[in-house]
């Protein structure tokens, strides 16, 4: 799942926003926050882009990996994943 991101001029207001919001989260309620998204998808609004990227932050914060990438201007998610050993894994669903 990918999304072309372009960059907004209150882009970054809104991505700490979302960032402070998640500095309050444990580590299992940000995981449980990204499968959301998992779940649901990119659904190509520039707002969930936002909160994607907020999260990726958050997440190479507390473990140097996120399940969140951004390569140039493409945004994407890995799916589902569980945090073992301080480390990403991504779940497999049957």
């Amino acid at each position: 799942m990918e999304y072309i991101y372009l960059s907004n001029v209150n882009d970054q207001e809104h991505i700490a926003n979302y960032k402070k919001s998640f500095e309050a989260k444990t580590l299992k309620e940000l995981v449980a926050a990204y499968n959301k998204e998992a779940k649901c998808g990119i659904v190509g609004v520039h707002q969930q882009a936002l909160y994607l990227i907020a999260l990726r932050q958050e997440f190479r914060e507390r473990l140097t990996e996120s399940p969140v990438y951004l390569l140039e201007h493409v945004l994407g998610i890995l799916g589902p994943i569980e945090v073992v050993n301080g480390h990403v894994r991504i779940v497999e669903i049957l």
